[in-house]
């Protein structure tokens, strides 16, 4: 970020991705998924991209070891939704928007006290159906 900034990129355009899944172990994501908190207070909104990535397979195995396909993690990555949203992140990519949103709707409600139907969350303009967004409370 220090870098970006003194390149000269303007502050309010700089998103942080934690990067999870590129060159990391699955206890390396799973130690960024526990301090995404600590991330959120750099003051730059947070980008969570945790969707069906391999450490949640590896973290599913099976009894013989072998990975959790991709399309078998999309409970595990609303898991990593919820812990993005209570951690304060500014969004997540996910592949399964409509589990990811829920989850997101039931943390704001709690964390709001509000009633749900008071935190409906916005489409995206031009969004594709891949991708959800929301901003912490």
């Amino acid at each position: 970020m220090d870098a970006a900034l003194a390149a000269g990129v303007k502050a309010e355009l700089l998103v942080v991705d934690p990067g999870l899944g590129f060159a990391k172990q699955p206890e390396h994501d799973l130690t960024l998924l526990a301090g995404l908190d600590r991330i959120a207070e750099l003051g730059f909104p947070v980008l969570v991209g945790a969707s069906r990535k391999r450490f949640l397979g590896t973290l599913l195995a099976s009894q013989n070891g072998g990975p959790r396909l991709p399309a078998g993690r999309d409970d595990a990555t609303v898991a990593t939704t919820v812990l993005a949203a209570t951690a304060g992140a500014w969004g997540v990519r996910v592949h399964d928007v409509a589990g990811s949103a829920d989850a997101v709707r039931v943390v704001a409600a709690v964390a709001s006290g509000s009633a749900p139907e008071t935190l409906a969350l916005p489409s995206p303009a031009g969004s594709n159906g891949h991708t959800e967004r929301w901003r912490s409370a």
